[in-house]
């Protein structure tokens, strides 16, 4: 066999090997078009919703609960009390006529506890995320809670869940992060309900009357 047609021979047999391919190479053809090109997958898991949850800090806040709700009365109940012993002064919004009204006193220890769990329980449903919320913060203003006052008693449930030895085979970033975010809803939102508060009772004022002497205020 000539040298010519050697080379035509090892020609002939690369064409037909690239046009053959592999198994895969045939798959990949088979099922991608050229054109348009496949999207690449995207990872959702840190996207964060309406409410700025990821969905793995939603995931981490719902396994936690899961192994503290057997044990939210103690939770909630420890960290109040804990709580008014460190800032005594929050102990008057309980007092009525110079005593202290134990049945109220009692009564809220759970509020912030409860509330944590229902927005906790609601994470997927914005709707009932804010009905919870406007069911719960409203009335605590609307009685004379300061909003630091909130802000100060979510905070220190915080930490306390954080800390507890009932999650700490389970404490990761994620559920810090999905805890900070509740406390600062909170805190935005009785902020927020206060502002409204305000323009209700400031907009129901009569309006003065602009005259010459004395202000006076018109009907």
């Amino acid at each position: 066999m000539s040298q010519i047609s050697k080379l035509t021979h090892i020609s002939r047999i690369s064409q037909n090997n690239q046009s053959d391919g592999s198994d895969e190479d045939k798959f990949r053809r088979a099922n991608f078009p050229v054109y348009p090109k496949p999207l690449p997958d995207r990872d959702l898991s840190y996207k964060a919703d309406e409410n700025e949850f990821t969905m793995v800090e939603k995931a981490s806040l719902r396994n936690a609960w899961r192994l503290i709700e057997p044990f939210q009365r103690r939770f909630g109940k420890e960290n109040f009390y804990s709580f008014l012993t460190r800032n005594e002064d929050l102990i008057n919004f309980f007092r009525k006529d110079g005593k202290i009204n134990l049945s109220k006193l009692h009564g809220h220890a759970m509020a912030m506890m409860k509330l944590m769990s229902k927005l906790v329980q609601t994470l997927d449903c914005n709707l009932a995320f804010r009905l919870a919320l406007d069911e719960n913060l409203p009335t605590h203003l609307k009685n004379g809670i300061d909003p630091d006052y909130m802000r100060m008693l979510a905070t220190a449930l915080k930490s306390y869940i954080l800390a507890s030895s009932v999650i700490e085979n389970h404490n990761s970033c994620s559920l810090s992060n999905g805890l900070a975010r509740l406390v600062e809803i909170v805190d935005s939102d009785c902020l927020a309900s206060l502002d409204k508060g305000n323009e209700i009772f400031f907009g129901n004022l009569p309006v003065p009357c602009i005259t010459e002497g004395p202000l006076r205020i018109g009907n």
